[in-house]
């Protein structure tokens, strides 16, 4: 409960160190988006202020008070935003901490005096977010949002003043170049008092081993060596010998990471500050690869015959749809597997990193154009398609050539494309392809009903639902964006008291659901110690 820092000598003055602390409720949500057991929520954890600690490092950006971080437990944060709008029963107006029934009882009466309750956070030591200069001194953050495309996370510290530096030239950056990683380091327990962990920043020097680029030259990834990196230093940040920001470390494992451009970083953190939340990804809803990589097999089970697969290859461009869900923005476009898309707004698409900086810089909700090429055979059919594995092969194969008095005389056309919007499209691909499965006579992925499908919970000790103000019932943890259940009103931390009338007790939500292929699902629902109605109708239809 108390955080002790000592300055530092070596820590560049931009980079600061994030203390994030969550509450038993969020930490309880992270552990099940991390397929995690979470077998039972008791009353401990709905009261325990902080049981999850992490410590990162972070990068000053724009006029100081903004810092831009990798947080690895920023899904905690982003869920938070999805609470209900009246929280009072157990929620103090400070993020992260949790009040017991006689405090919020307190502050609301205080609130209905007129006077001030004392605020659950009146120093840094308390807080769940707290960033610290390289002269430890420390202050309160606020957490701004996430940033879907790069991961990072935004947080606006009101009075940090620190200095700032610029970036590296990116057109400068090349392989075998050194960098320094800073990134707090556990040294361990104090011995005179074995409830206090002391850390370090770490300077750890590396070497640029490969640099990833679009067709126009903008990074979008290094990677770096160094004998002592580990996922330990992840959210760790690289500086160049000259204190130019390199990027932030994204992925780490025994001696290699990736890093997140500094030029990219910056561009997340200018999305969320124009929003002032969650940025979510462009979402597309497709599957695919790049067609210079892919067999030449891969394109004959998706309907091009040989010449035309020969000749598509031997232009060395574009993505191959290999899987399209429906009800996605691509199916609604039209596109089909087997498409291959060769452009997005006059860019033209050569390699992965292209396709996804295209989409990217255009944002969700954006409208794109897509020049598109699809062969003569490929079927003409919305219905999903499950992705083909992709075929082994034992011999490299060289690049086929289109026969001599073959003509490439079929044209590509113009798709306009209305982006959607997701923070984690992989789980967003994930659900749209599970709601394709009943329809087309494929085992499904979940064993849930349609209707039920994007909510994830735990079950409450009986002490726990009457602290929520509950008689029994399963506490939701998670409510996918993209789900029946969001679209009908279902939030994250509401109790489920009864299903199609029925008490939930001491029994996994699957358990207590009615047995066959739903149409609606009628919850009984507490909510800040409220019971409401929540009906979850199923208006997906088969595409025809």
């Amino acid at each position: 409960m108390t955080l002790s820092v000592e300055p530092s000598s070596r820590q560049s003055p931009q980079i600061v160190t994030i203390v994030h602390r969550l509450n038993g409720i969020k930490a309880l949500a992270l552990l099940r988006r991390n397929d995690e057991k979470v077998a039972e929520v008791d009353d401990s954890m709905l009261t325990t202020p902080y049981v999850v600690t992490i410590i990162t490092a972070g990068l000053a950006l724009g006029d100081g008070e903004n810092v831009v971080a990798r947080l690895p437990q920023a899904e905690a944060e982003v869920e938070s935003f999805l609470l209900p709008a009246q929280t009072s029963g157990f929620y103090s107006a400070a993020p992260n901490q949790l009040l017991t029934p006689r405090a919020a009882q307190e502050a609301a009466a205080a609130s209905a005096a007129g006077t001030t309750a004392p605020r659950a956070f009146a120093s840094p030591e308390s807080s769940g977010f707290v960033v610290v200069e390289s002269n430890g001194k420390k202050y309160v953050a606020r957490y701004v949002g996430l940033d879907g495309g790069s991961g990072l996370s935004l947080l606006k510290i009101p009075g940090l003043k620190t200095t700032l530096s610029k970036d590296a030239l990116e057109e400068q950056l090349a392989v075998g170049q050194t960098v320094r990683i800073f990134a707090p380091d556990r040294i361990g327990y104090v011995s005179a008092q074995p409830s206090k962990i002391a850390l370090r920043v770490s300077e750890i020097e590396a070497k640029i081993t490969a640099i990833a680029r679009t067709s126009t030259g903008k990074i979008t990834n290094l990677t770096i060596r160094a004998q002592n990196l580990s996922a330990a230093t992840v959210g760790g940040i690289a500086l160049n010998e000259m204190g130019e920001a390199v990027g932030i470390v994204e992925t780490s494992n025994t001696g290699t990471a990736r890093l997140i451009p500094a030029a990219a970083a910056r561009r997340a953190a200018e999305r969320v500050l124009a929003r002032q939340t969650n940025v979510p990804r462009p979402w597309l809803g497709v599957r695919g690869e790049v067609v210079s990589a892919m067999p030449l097999e891969k394109f004959y089970s998706m309907g091009w015959t040989e010449p035309e697969a020969a000749a598509l290859k031997s232009k060395k461009e574009g993505i191959l749809l290999t899987s399209v869900a429906p009800g996605t923005p691509a199916a609604l476009a039209k596109l089909r597997p087997g498409d291959v898309i060769t452009r997005v707004n006059n860019f033209e698409i050569k390699n992965a990193e292209d396709f996804s900086f295209v989409l990217n810089e255009a944002g969700s909700g954006a409208t794109v154009n897509f020049t598109v090429y699809r062969g003569k055979g490929v079927p003409a059919t919305t219905v999903y398609t499950p992705a083909i594995p992709p075929v082994v092969q034992t011999m490299p194969t060289p690049m086929p050539m289109p026969p001599q008095n073959f003509t490439f005389d079929f044209k590509p056309f113009d798709v306009n494309v209305k982006l959607g919007e997701a923070l984690n499209t992989a789980r967003a691909m994930r659900l749209a392809e599970e709601y394709s499965r009943p329809n087309v006579g494929l085992p499904t992925l979940n064993p849930f009903p349609l209707v039920a499908r994007g909510i994830e919970t735990a079950q409450l000790s009986p002490k726990a639902a009457t602290h929520l103000g509950a008689n029994s019932g399963v506490l939701v943890l998670y409510v996918d964006a993209d789900s029946l259940a969001a679209r009908a009103g279902l939030k994250v931390f509401d109790v489920i008291e009864t299903i199609e009338g029925k008490p939930v007790g001491r029994t996994p939500f699957y358990y207590a659901l009615p047995k066959g292929d739903l149409q609606q699902l009628k919850l009984g629902v507490v909510r800040d110690a409220q019971r409401i109605v929540i009906t979850i109708a199923r208006k997906y239809e088969p595409q025809k």
